[in-house]
């Protein structure tokens, strides 16, 4: 009987020194995840003070930096920079290389005889070859591709794999050199820290001269007299070309969810002849813009990518819980009677997605060929149920003979991707901060 107590009393201090080890390594796993070091991979990554696109930037990290990730919080991760800052970066970038915000970074040429593109695309035109080491500007990193600018003054794009960050290496500059802001809102601070007293903002394109440097930091003097920091990645020590006045804010930031109408058991309107079905325009029209905005730097989402039926109430749970900061709904409208109706029309629910709906149809009644029905308020269930900013458009009537061969045009489908790209460059732009000093 004693035997047995003790049997029993042994394995009971077994299993628990079990399920101590075990409690210590899971404590032990979930420290390790909180707290993952990551390597940074695209060319330049703007770090935020919050997790939104529309957060104050406070700081930068560049390729092959390394990076501790903290927390994650609606598809940002949370990082601790080497000098024990935090900050925001999205989690779709800080992994892919693909696309990163534009910037003023020393980069050299790793490869012989490089060819400077005029476009980011292999068969556009060559404006000359880079030798190997040739020291470049970085301005923007886009998709597999760098615009870089030169020290003759040449502007034009290589591919990712043939330039790299010269890390240290900013260029060195004289005693009241012109420096120039290049991304939108930079704080002007008394120190060279980013916990010191803000003496004001710049905005995208101020001129100001150098005076100095500390580490990672130009002391610069504004043309009102103030004197004061910024970091070097803030500013370019060029004039910035009509090609790289773009939004301060990268589009790769930004995402995209683009809901093609209809689908599957589900074709929508049809034309005349009953020959052409919306559920395949849409989604033809869909596959263009979606293109054409990644082309562009965008990451963008699909409700569908093939002839699937997706009900309404799951259209818009998708949205809501994705990390989509604009939801697009693309159908193509029809009449009662054939060829009564034509043309174009924008609807949104919530009064707040009012100014995204006035700003898209104003772009598709300017650069569509069908004429414009103006934009209002409609309950349509994929808008009313999406907490996301939401639109709905309709791009013409399937069974207007007119509309409905625009409908089945690459040519018409690309004018919608033109339209909708610059209607979003507008909505995201950032609002210019004043210049204070």
């Amino acid at each position: 009987m004693r035997n047995s107590e003790n049997q029993k009393n042994t394995i009971r201090l077994f299993l628990l020194n079990i399920a101590v080890v075990g409690i210590v390594l899971l404590g032990f796993y979930f420290m390790r995840g909180n707290n993952q070091i990551v390597t940074v991979q695209t060319v330049a990554l703007n770090v935020r003070n919050s997790p939104t696109v529309d957060a104050k930037i406070i700081s930068q990290v560049h390729q092959e930096d390394r990076v501790t990730i903290k927390d994650r919080k609606d598809n940002w991760y949370q990082i601790q920079l080497p000098d024990k800052t935090t900050g925001w970066v999205p989690d779709w970038l800080i992994f892919d290389g693909t696309s990163g915000p534009y910037t003023s970074l020393p980069g050299v040429i790793t490869q012989s005889k490089v060819a400077l593109k005029k476009d980011r695309e292999s068969s556009a035109k060559t404006i000359t070859h880079l030798k190997r080491k040739q020291a470049v500007t970085m301005t923007l990193e886009l998709n597999g591709w760098v615009r870089v600018h030169t020290s003759d003054n040449q502007f034009g794009w290589v591919k990712s794999e043939d330039v790299a960050v010269r890390k240290g290496q900013f260029p060195s500059l004289k005693e009241k050199q012109a420096l120039y802001v290049a991304l939108n809102d930079v704080t002007l601070r008394n120190e060279a820290s980013l916990n010191s007293e803000s003496l004001g903002n710049l905005t995208y394109g101020t001129d100001v001269e150098f005076i100095g440097e500390a580490n990672n930091w130009y002391q610069v003097r504004t043309k009102k007299g103030t004197e004061g920091y910024l970091q070097k990645w803030e500013l370019a020590n060029f004039k910035l070309s009509p090609d790289d006045k773009r939004p301060a804010t990268p589009m790769a930031e930004y995402v995209v969810m683009l809901d093609p109408g209809h689908g599957g058991s589900d074709p929508g309107a049809e034309s005349n002849d009953g020959k052409v079905f919306e559920k395949n325009v849409t989604l033809a029209t869909a596959q263009t813009v979606k293109a054409y905005l990644e082309n562009e730097g965008f990451k963008v989402l699909m409700t569908r990518e093939k002839d699937d039926f997706v009900p309404l109430h799951q259209i818009a749970t998708k949205s809501n819980e994705s990390a989509a900061d604009v939801f697009i709904s693309m159908h193509y409208d029809s009449t009662e009677l054939p060829n009564q109706g034509s043309g174009t029309t924008t609807f949104y629910r919530q009064e707040t997605d009012k100014q995204l709906a006035n700003i898209i149809n104003n772009k598709l009644a300017n650069q569509l060929p069908l004429n414009n029905r103006g934009f209002g308020n409609q309950d349509y269930q994929v808008l009313r149920e999406n907490k996301k900013p939401a639109i709905l458009i309709e791009l013409g009537y399937m069974n207007n003979d007119t509309d409905a061969q625009y409908a089945q045009s690459k040519k018409y489908h690309t004018f919608v991707a033109k339209a909708i790209y610059s209607g979003l460059v507008d909505y995201f732009k950032p609002t210019d901060s004043l210049t204070t000093n």
